[in-house]
């Protein structure tokens, strides 16, 4: 669940139903929206202003609360990544361009970029398939966590990708690419160690940390083999499956 939309919707919520008449009224994350005792003026208010803070236009409120947040998050990480977020592939010292003779030169047989963006790496990796849902240039526009193939890689890499919204989503992510990772196969990633985008302040950062990279070490079945500072305060670390 994206946090960040979540307590901006809550907060519009108590907020509108602020009186003394609704005090039996609760918002929670099972709160059917549409079921409120809304007059049309209350509710277009409530609207205009979600509406407004996100960017975003014809939101739908109908339904529980923590389904109504997973719509809009989709919609507006769909539009940060689609029309707003540019690659930096330049700017990294450990996960730019110097990736490229990294992975090279293991001369791996399967590659996968997992949320490739603009698919910079693509003619450049060898034998490279890159996956994101939001980005045309992917070989496949698809979600990690819908991403089945029968076959193992023997290199995954995760710019960014995995990185976003709760622990419990980050971790099906991880354990995904680890099942589709050979063993003794590189995991190669660069995380945000929760830094806001300031063109995109309502996608929810999940904080990676030195502590939190061995903890999914451990538990995922992983060695760690590398981890860096990276440019833009982002951290660059390797894992290898055991």
């Amino acid at each position: 669940m994206n946090t960040k939309i979540f307590k901006l919707i809550k907060d519009n919520l108590e907020s509108t139903f602020n009186l003394p008449k609704y005090k039996n009224i609760t918002i929670d994350s099972d709160t059917v929206v549409d079921e409120l005792p809304w007059t049309p003026a209350r509710y277009r208010k409530f609207k205009d202003a979600v509406e407004a803070e996100l960017m975003l236009e014809d939101c739908l409120f109908n339904g529980p609360l923590l389904k109504i947040v997973d719509r809009i998050s989709e919609r507006y990480i769909l539009r940060f990544f689609g029309e707003i977020w540019k690659p930096r592939t330049d700017d990294y010292n450990h996960t730019g361009w110097q990736l490229v003779d990294e992975i090279n030169k293991l001369d791996p047989k399967n590659v996968l970029d997992v949320g490739c963006g603009y698919h910079p790496f693509k003619g450049r990796i060898q034998n490279l398939v890159g996956i994101d849902p939001y980005n045309a240039a992917a070989d496949f526009q698809v979600d990690i966590l819908e991403y089945r193939v029968k076959h193992k890689h023997d290199v995954i890499i995760a710019l960014g990708s995995i990185n976003f919204n709760s622990r419990d989503e980050i971790e099906a992510r991880m354990a995904h690419c680890v099942d589709l990772l050979e063993t003794g196969g590189r995991f190669y990633l660069r995380a945000n160690p929760g830094i806001t985008h300031k063109t995109g302040p309502y996608v929810d950062i999940f904080p990676w940390s030195f502590e939190i990279v061995n903890e999914f070490a451990d538990q995922f079945n992983l060695k760690l083999l590398e981890f860096k500072k990276d440019a833009n305060d982002r951290l660059y670390f390797v894992y290898e499956k055991l």
